[in-house]
């Protein structure tokens, strides 16, 4: 019998390395999502920061309470706090900026002209994106990339429904005004 989310975490509050390894296997990919589009432009250190954000799922296991919350929630909002930590410590730091992409495979049905032309357009958009501030970033991306609820959104981020819906809604509008400035920008070149 498979075992719920809810179920894996307890389990891996109580050490089980089996829960753990099913909880990483069925969570895995949604958070380098997650992670990759959140940090995306600060650096190569995807990986890493993926790492630890599973790492702290693990190690706050037993901080988990299905009476205050899905564990759907609580593993985006342990893997989105460890991404917004790590912004603010690395912009303490002051690294330069890279860009880090690449965010899908290749489809074997496109040809190198379609792939490039993808590549380019998924940049672009996580150039933009990345523009942002931290808080607008966050909930567009868990809004648009990775689909969850306005309500999902407000019990990671700890903010109102309403705030949420806010944040949206500007984050959207600066990113319509950078898409605008930037195609207009390249007619007058």
């Amino acid at each position: 019998m498979k075992r719920t989310d809810e179920q894996l975490l307890l389990d891996v509050a109580r050490a089980d390395k089996s829960a753990f390894r099913e909880l990483y296997h069925n969570w895995s990919p949604a958070i380098y999502r997650l992670v990759k589009r959140m940090i995306a432009g600060k650096g190569d250190d995807c990986d890493e920061v993926f790492q630890e954000a599973m790492l702290k799922i693990w190690k706050n296991a037993p901080l988990f309470d299905p009476a205050k919350g899905r564990a759907k929630s609580w593993i985006y909002l342990v893997a989105t706090r460890h991404c917004l930590n790590w912004l603010e410590a690395r912009s303490t730091r002051n690294k330069a900026k890279e860009t880090v992409l690449d965010d899908s495979a290749p489809d074997a049905g496109c040809g190198p002209e379609e792939q490039a032309a993808r590549n380019e357009e998924a940049r672009r958009a996580v150039a933009l994106l990345d523009r942002l501030p931290d808080d607008l970033r966050q909930v567009v991306t868990l809004r648009h990339l990775e689909d969850l609820s306005i309500d999902e959104i407000a019990e990671i981020t700890q903010v109102p429904a309403g705030t949420v819906k806010s944040r949206i809604f500007y984050g959207l509008k600066k990113l319509r005004g950078f898409f605008f400035k930037e195609n207009s920008d390249e007619k007058k070149n």
